[in-house]
């Protein structure tokens, strides 16, 4: 049976308490976890007609996401096109040519067949 002196113990529990604590931040910044994968949804309308190069869908999933007066550039939405990313979000004024917004209580405003991914 070992029989150790209160400084003999002290020292065991420093020695075990530095490799724990070095090994945590080994861990801590050698760690790097995997990124949630991308939720999506294809948009499918209903689609609204808003002019002759706009529509609009509303989608209430993901509403909560979007960008509002005092959060203008909040929504991590990124509107899809055959698999590829259109350009130009939380565009206030008039979308044309890809822009498009995603604006609380608006749904998303485009004139194309779209899907939608998030974080």
């Amino acid at each position: 049976m070992l029989s150790w002196t209160l400084s003999q113990a002290s020292k065991a529990v420093l020695v075990l308490l530095a490799v724990y604590f070095l090994v945590a931040l080994y861990l801590h910044y050698s760690y790097v976890p995997k990124p949630d994968p991308p939720k999506a949804a294809l948009l499918t309308g209903p689609f609204h007609k808003l002019d002759n190069t706009a529509y609009q869908v509303m989608v209430p999933q993901i509403d909560g996401l979007a960008d509002f007066d005092s959060g203008p550039t909040r929504s991590t939405i990124t509107v899809l096109e055959d698999g590829r990313p259109l350009g130009s979000p939380h565009s206030r004024s008039k979308v044309s040519n890809g822009s498009y917004t995603h604006w609380r209580g608006s749904g998303i405003t485009n004139g194309r067949t779209y899907s939608v991914t998030w974080k």
